[in-house]
């Protein structure tokens, strides 16, 4: 039974700077979000999307990388609002969020060593949000390498690749594959 005022949190130790973080459920939303500024972002994944039951044994904290075109995908729609927005205090908050959003350009290549241990350990999966509601998940399950992409476009869900592996560096070949995808000439208009 779960009382009133509990509030559905975990508590866990950033793997990149070593500090505490607080991952709380937003019951409104029915989603999970950390406020770890300047750092690691971190998603809960409650069920490891699989095309089989191979490998759905997997960490319950994956670490958000965002890649460069998804942070400038959402740059693009804070300025539109910008734009739209009369409100001058608003609009200032519109505008600091775009430039901690430019500060986070380049942040997941750059970390992309660590993050790669941290998924290596099992603890952490990592989930790549790619653009244009394209997103992979990568986790270790026993001695092997899980992957799926998806593309979440509202009715259908639809899988792009899916990776089971025991390399490590195939792994981190699937996380970089995703992080640069709409880099490689796969934009549409």
């Amino acid at each position: 039974m779960v009382q009133v005022g509990f509030e559905p949190k975990l508590v866990l130790i950033c793997p990149l700077c070593s500090k505490e973080v607080e991952i709380v459920y937003e019951r409104g939303k029915g989603s999970w979000i950390s406020d770890h500024a300047g750092c690691l972002n971190f998603s809960v994944i409650r069920n490891v999307p699989m095309a089989t039951e191979v490998g759905r044994e997997g960490p319950l904290v994956f670490i958000a990388l965002e890649s460069d075109f998804s942070i400038k995908e959402a740059i693009e729609g804070l300025r539109a609002l910008s734009k739209e927005e009369g409100d001058q205090s608003k609009r200032q908050k519109l505008e600091t969020g775009i430039k901690r959003l430019e500060s986070r350009l380049g942040f997941a290549k750059k970390n992309l060593s660590r993050t790669m241990e941290a998924l290596k350990s099992g603890a952490f999966g990592l989930k790549v949000v790619s653009g244009r509601e394209i997103c992979a998940v990568a986790w270790k399950s026993g001695e092997r390498y899980f992957g799926v992409a998806e593309t979440e476009d509202r009715p259908l869900k639809e899988t792009e690749a899916i990776l089971a592996t025991n390399s490590p560096e195939e792994a981190q070949r699937f996380v970089l594959h995703w992080l640069h995808y709409w880099e490689q000439g796969r934009i549409i208009p």
